[in-house]
């Protein structure tokens, strides 16, 4: 079959391919090979590529080499690198294959971002040179995690796990038949295969019940790229890059679900080097102004749980993150109680994990926390503090106590 025979006007499917897919010219060549395969049954095909195997780390190593703060503008100069060697690599490896192709950054396919840098969001997609490439028979392959600021034209980069959202604008935009985000795993699992040997993996999973999973850790899918899927009603599937398995359907609710008599979530996270900090101002009608800066000072340093109380005349504010966000501040709340140990008090603690259980809202959230704290209290664990934000329930314990528990609440709780 000759270039000029293939269909120009098949479904258009966005892939995305994340680090480990593309970690070396043989795995390029891989892909290559699909995509060969893909275009050959009649889909026209736009290809969104990571950063290969672990590049985006190591150009964050030398920026921090050369500046323990580099300036955010020439960071994102920088990281782009990643991406466009990922493009041009496999456009190559495309051609080894007989097969048409071109690559485009994240800029020159239209995305069109704020002046955030490091951290931009999508505001409009402008798709012009893609629908010409894709009509000429071409396979496009463009940048992800990049886009360009419309008002100053700088180029910009949309933060960890980005690509995912440049997949999913793009298959908005394009109109696609859907977006698949492929990566190192066969689809969204209830658990981490490597820690809960029992894992299953979910065929199908609502916006909500993704968006809910997202926000708790799960990595597979970014929480933005979630968001815009649902708002724009794009189709998802998450699968393995490295083998034909069904992988995870995402979409709209199918129907309603019946009201849930117990606490039945999707899926365990776990995230380890975590830390505690408590802060406590013994008196006042108000926060201790010293202890309101260190408040905001570890919310600004990191994603973390983080919350005040109020004690009668008494102020205190909690939060869990990781101890390298956490232990500066520590640090400064340390002196500050030396100097005033009337007023204030602080308690620190490091060498703990928090568990996140998430995916499905229970009908009645006292009965889903009385669920929890007995299976809590089974492996000696009752007195751990737990937090639930309506959305997600994360519970704090020792490091120690990970992988037991994580079995545990697996086994007892989580449901497909």
């Amino acid at each position: 079959m000759s270039d000029g025979d293939r269909k120009s006007d098949g479904p258009i499917v966005v892939r995305k391919y994340g680090g480990s897919s593309l970690a070396d010219i043989p795995r390029l060549r891989e892909i290559a090979r699909d995509l060969r395969q893909a275009r050959e049954a009649g889909l026209r095909l736009v290809v969104v590529v990571s950063a290969m195997g672990d590049h985006t780390n190591e150009l964050t190593r030398l920026a921090r080499e050369a500046n323990a703060e580099p300036p955010r503008r020439e960071l994102d100069m920088l990281l782009t690198v990643g991406e466009r060697i990922s493009m041009s690599l496999l456009c190559m490896a495309l051609a080894a294959e007989k097969v048409p192709a071109v690559s485009f950054t994240g800029s020159q396919a239209g995305i069109i971002t704020d002046a955030s840098h490091t951290d931009a969001r999508i505001l409009e997609v402008r798709p012009i040179r893609l629908p010409e490439a894709l009509a000429a028979g071409k396979v496009v392959v463009v940048a992800g995690f990049q886009g360009v600021c419309g008002e100053t034209k700088e180029i910009t980069t949309l933060g960890r796990g980005g690509s995912d959202t440049s997949a999913v604008a793009l298959a908005h935009a394009l109109g696609a038949e859907r977006c698949e985000i492929l990566k190192d795993v066969p689809g969204v699992m209830t658990a981490d295969p490597k820690r809960v040997p029992d894992a299953r993996r979910l065929e199908r999973l609502d916006y909500d019940e993704m968006q809910r999973i997202a926000n708790a850790g799960c990595g597979v899918v970014h929480p933005r790229a979630v968001d815009y899927a649902s708002r724009h009603q794009v189709a998802l599937f998450v699968g393995s890059s490295f083998t034909g398995e069904p992988g995870t359907e995402i979409g709209p609710r199918a129907t309603t679900p019946p009201p849930a008599v117990a606490f039945r979530p999707r899926v365990l996270t776990v995230v380890e080097d975590q830390a505690r900090l408590v802060l406590t101002a013994t008196a006042g009608s108000t926060p201790h102004p010293e202890l309101s800066v260190l408040a905001r000072r570890a919310s600004a340093s990191g994603p973390l749980t983080g919350e005040w109380h109020s004690f009668g005349d008494r102020w205190r504010w909690e939060g869990w993150g990781t101890r390298e966000t956490l232990a500066p501040v520590a640090a400064d709340a340390t002196n500050l109680a030396a100097r005033e140990p009337d007023e204030v008090n602080f308690q620190w603690e490091d060498d703990l994990a928090v568990a996140t259980i998430a995916g499905r809202r229970p009908e009645n959230w006292c009965g889903a926390l009385e669920q929890l704290r007995s299976v809590l209290a089974s492996a000696g664990l009752a007195g751990a503090p737990v937090r639930t934000d309506g959305e997600a329930v994360r519970v704090l314990i020792p490091a120690a106590e990970l992988q037991a528990l994580a079995l545990r609440l697996h086994d007892l709780l989580v449901t497909d």
